[in-house]
């Protein structure tokens, strides 16, 4: 139990529910920094709340999913994926007033990769490696394209990835911006003179943030098999090049992703 005078977190408790719905106020109404901190506390410490016996099951239901639609003539791929360093999936959502960002299951609250995400991440490698079939493979029209032809589906389907059989390890990172009240203004859509000037006598508040840093995912992709085989090395290529999420550019978000057997 992880708790503050009032405040008390369990180890079950749901990320989802903690991170998304809930929010800590002080006797006069203001957002309670401590609660914040709790909460960080709690995800590292807990792994935001996942249950190796609880995530063995879902993984399984995943798998026997994949099997039966393999069994039904469809392609499948699996990948696993592990962080190269830190991984910050979801960071600017604004899910919570705590502003604690990063991407849960929408039921277990577990760390994922949304599917929207990898599909995001595939497509922009396979532009930039002027792949063949992007438009069939991700559907059309393309972002900065003109569509050649009615909107439609793309043919190959990426699912939320998921912890792969174990937690994954969540950690409690920090960000100090040099010059928060120009930021804090300028994100509240304030214009003109409403927006303080970025200045040096500005003092750097340290900012804290989750990241993944360790453990498996599953990246799983499903479709007609050619399809899949090429969207698959596609993704497995954007790990590597690309990275996922936030903060790419300071090494945030690459990972090794290799084929799974089965």
């Amino acid at each position: 139990m992880h708790s503050a005078p009032g405040i008390g977190l369990g180890a079950g408790a749901n990320a989802l529910i903690l991170l998304h719905r809930v929010v800590f106020v002080d006797d006069e109404g203001s957002i309670d920094k401590r609660g914040g901190d709790l909460l960080l506390k709690w995800a590292a410490v807990e792994g935001l709340g996942q249950e190796p016996g609880l995530l063995q099951r879902v993984s399984a239901r995943r798998t026997a999913m994949l099997d039966s639609l393999r069994a039904r003539g469809a392609g499948v791929a699996r990948l696993r994926v592990r962080p190269e360093w830190r991984m910050a999936v979801g960071l600017g959502n604004r899910a919570n007033p705590h502003e604690i960002g990063l991407s849960l299951h929408g039921t277990y609250g577990w760390p994922v990769i949304p599917g929207s995400t990898l599909k995001g991440m595939t497509a922009a490698w396979a532009r930039r490696s002027g792949g063949a079939d992007i438009e069939r493979i991700f559907g059309s029209p393309r972002p900065g394209v003109d569509a050649r032809e009615a909107a439609r589906q793309g043919t190959v389907r990426f699912l939320d990835a998921l912890p792969a059989d174990e937690p994954v390890t969540v950690t409690v990172d920090v960000v100090t911006p040099h010059a928060q009240p120009y930021y804090g203004s300028a994100n509240t859509g304030a214009s003109g003179s409403g927006v303080v000037p970025p200045a040096e006598h500005h003092n750097p508040i340290p900012s804290m943030f989750l990241t993944v840093s360790g453990g498996l995912f599953a990246v799983d992709l499903t479709g007609p098999a050619d399809d899949v085989r090429q969207a698959a090395r596609w993704c497995r290529e954007a790990f590597d090049e690309l990275g996922v999420g936030a903060k790419t550019a300071a090494g945030y978000g690459y990972a090794n992703a290799m084929t799974a057997e089965g």
